[in-house]
């Protein structure tokens, strides 16, 4: 019911759903069209000059993607194929980088929905949604929303105690509590006992609510970089690097450094061709603070990925530290 809400699921809708049953994307892309007895197209394979088509000849008017299958689709000749029929677009799963916002909104439809769930919280059952008039306003752009109808969101003290609520303003862990937010997970009460509390669920993302109730992340705690002793998260590295016109996708790590602890390390999938020289200039320009800089830039041929298209930071660590992919 939620999902229908905020997708406008109607006897009129077109979707598109590109996912696999085994990932949470495709119930939330299928169960909300269901309800609003929508007009349902389902593709086996990832093919972006096939969505393409498909929008442009099934006339679709809504449809979800991760940031990561957005920035492969506008990588496209876009300007080739008629978006008009498109009412709504959505992306969850992942940080979205502003350049590729700006292309999906300028080009594709400026009606654009992010919500913020995992698999663990059921999605729109137990997420945050950020609606196309939020977007209008400029001034939240940054912001993955507010809590979705019969969901509750808070900020506490990372592993500290559900009832201890920071004020506005404050960072901390990300929690959640809503109708489709799960209690266990099959068979690994363990795992289970330290995400599932009385109800709410433990993100492992750190961020902030500002006063009107827009949820703001700052990355996982877990992806944090410890570089001489000062907490850096990847998030707003990847942001500016991504904002060069050469640069596709980045990942930025934290590797081990006997000096440093972690020296901040830039992994690069590139467009057309750039140097590490030149992109270290570009952060340089940037309002980027000097210690957040990387250390160093390393052109990938591809990244590792998980089921639903995205970039395995784990995976990518364990790769880079037993074998040199990149140049």
């Amino acid at each position: 019911r939620n999902g229908a809400l905020y997708t406008e699921a109607t006897e009129d809708s077109t979707t598109i759903n590109i996912f696999s049953t085994a990932f949470i994307g495709w119930y939330n892309c299928t169960l909300p069209f269901i309800y609003g007895a929508s007009r349902l197209i389902f593709i086996s394979q990832w093919d972006p000059q096939g969505i393409l088509e498909t929008i442009q000849n099934e006339k679709v008017t809504v449809f979800f993607l991760v940031p990561t299958m957005w920035r492969m689709l506008i990588s496209n000749n876009i300007e080739d194929y008629d978006f008009s029929s498109l009412q709504r677009v959505g992306y969850a799963g992942e940080p979205m980088d502003s350049s590729t916002m700006i292309v999906i909104r300028d080009k594709i439809c400026s009606k654009v929905v992010n919500t913020y769930g995992t698999t663990e919280t059921g999605s729109w059952g137990g997420c945050t949604v950020m609606l196309p008039e939020d977007y209008e306003s400029g001034i939240n752009l940054e912001s993955v929303g507010k809590a979705a109808e019969g969901v509750e969101v808070r900020i506490i003290e990372p592993g500290g105690r559900t009832d201890h609520v920071l004020a506005a303003g404050e960072e901390g862990e990300v929690i959640f509590r809503g109708p489709s937010v799960a209690s266990q997970i099959w068979e690994q009460k363990e795992v289970a006992d330290k995400i599932f509390d009385n109800g709410w669920w433990r993100s492992g993302d750190q961020g902030v609510l500002d006063e009107d109730g827009y949820l703001y992340l700052q990355g996982r705690l877990d992806d944090m970089i410890i570089s001489g002793g000062i907490n850096v998260l990847p998030g707003q590295i990847e942001e500016t690097i991504l904002a060069h016109p050469a640069v596709n996708e980045c990942v930025v790590l934290g590797l081990p450094n006997e000096k440093w602890g972690q020296r901040i390390t830039a992994f690069i999938l590139k467009k057309e061709e750039v140097s590490a020289e030149e992109l270290a200039e570009h952060v340089d320009n940037s309002s980027l603070s000097t210690y957040k800089k990387p250390r160093a830039y390393y052109f990938m041929e591809e990244f590792p990925r998980g089921n639903t298209g995205k970039i395995s930071r784990r995976k990518l660590f364990e790769q880079i530290s037993k074998e040199s992919n990149c140049t």
